[in-house]
């Protein structure tokens, strides 16, 4: 297999030498290690990359604005790693981030390690498969069959001619998220009938910049929620800290929360909840509660994710996972552009 020409935009430090020995390890060429706050487009352009590999942190994510140009040259492939996962993990989990880099890089889905995990206390906590976790599983299904096999409400009902409520995707993320949470995005189409809410957990509430990473990702407009606003659909909307939605006579609308959006006012026969790499735990029961009432609730699959125990504690209690390629199908499968 041809090696890839990687240029590697990063500062100078431990995240950048760790990126670079992965993508060496690889199978990567890195041809050009540049400080974006110092080097231009052109030198980028110089060097020929097939692969630009974007190391993120917040001066360098002040920095990327001047590389708007070849971050949108689909002749180059753009890829973004978090600085932070990759000077910090270590054991199994720098094993691991190393196998996603790689999978990235390479264009394929095995992220794990090659050797087994020494022991428990360096895997990341698992849920565990036990009995009642199966019992759980064994009443959400039959549940579900009876809410199927319901008989529907009479045409002439005053409920069945209400108008509907539009619901909207809601997307949870956190360590891990962003690079999920920009294919997602790309895989959607600018026409996407639903709006998308996005709360990707990151440190130190640089949300403005995550809307312009956001923004480069593909055709959906994004942009940064605000009290008052209402979805809109073919529309991201990045929720800072402290923000969830409610109903209101326009349909949904931002307003101000205290903690982490529950996401409890989405009508659940028209929306989903999407739980990616880092998502919060705590979201799984009311992502269940949406697929009991006929709609989506989907996790990032193990194998792809960095961070997977909010999506693998969807899966022990009954939802299901996919790669991202999948939960895009599942999405514009749902609803058609």
């Amino acid at each position: 297999m041809k090696r890839k020409r990687v240029v590697l935009l990063a500062r100078a430090g431990a995240a950048r030498e760790r990126t670079q020995a992965a993508i060496v390890d690889a199978g990567g060429d890195v041809v050009a290690c540049l400080d974006p706050g110092e080097a231009s487009e052109d030198a980028v352009r110089a060097a020929d990359p097939g692969v630009l590999m974007v190391v993120l942190d917040p001066a360098v994510e002040q920095a990327l604005d001047r590389f708007d140009a070849i971050l949108g040259d689909p002749s180059i492939e753009a890829i973004f790693e978090d600085a932070d996962v990759a000077m910090r993990r270590e054991g199994w989990e720098a094993a691991r981030w190393a196998r996603h880099l790689a999978a990235k890089l390479q264009g394929h889905d095995d992220v794990l390690p090659r050797t087994a995990v020494p022991n428990a206390a360096d895997a990341p906590a698992a849920s565990a498969a036990v009995d009642e976790d199966a019992r759980f599983h064994d009443e959400i299904a039959a549940l579900q069959l009876r809410v199927a096999a319901m008989p529907a409400l009479p045409h002439g009902n005053e409920l069945a001619q209400a108008p509907r409520l539009q619901g909207a995707v809601a997307v949870a993320a956190g360590v891990g998220g962003p690079d999920a949470v920009r294919q997602l995005l790309g895989g959607l189409p600018g026409g996407f009938p639903r709006p998308v809410l996005l709360r990707q957990r990151i440190d130190g509430g640089q949300y403005e910049k995550l809307v312009r990473q956001m923004q480069r990702a593909g055709s959906l407009r994004v942009v940064l929620a605000q009290p008052g606003d209402t979805l809109a659909p073919g529309t991201v909307h990045v929720l800072p800290d402290g923000l969830d939605v409610q109903v209101a006579p326009a349909g949904l609308v931002v307003v101000a929360s205290e903690g982490e959006p529950r996401f409890a006012a989405l009508p659940p026969g028209d929306s989903a909840i999407l739980l990616l790499s880092g998502a919060d735990p705590a979201l799984v029961e009311r992502a269940l509660s949406v697929a009991l009432g006929g709609g989506l609730a989907l996790g990032q699959s193990a194998e792809n994710c960095f961070d997977p125990a909010a999506s693998q504690a969807l899966v022990v209690r009954g939802g299901q996972a996919d790669g991202i390629a999948g939960l895009v199908h599942r999405l514009q499968q749902r609803w058609p552009a």
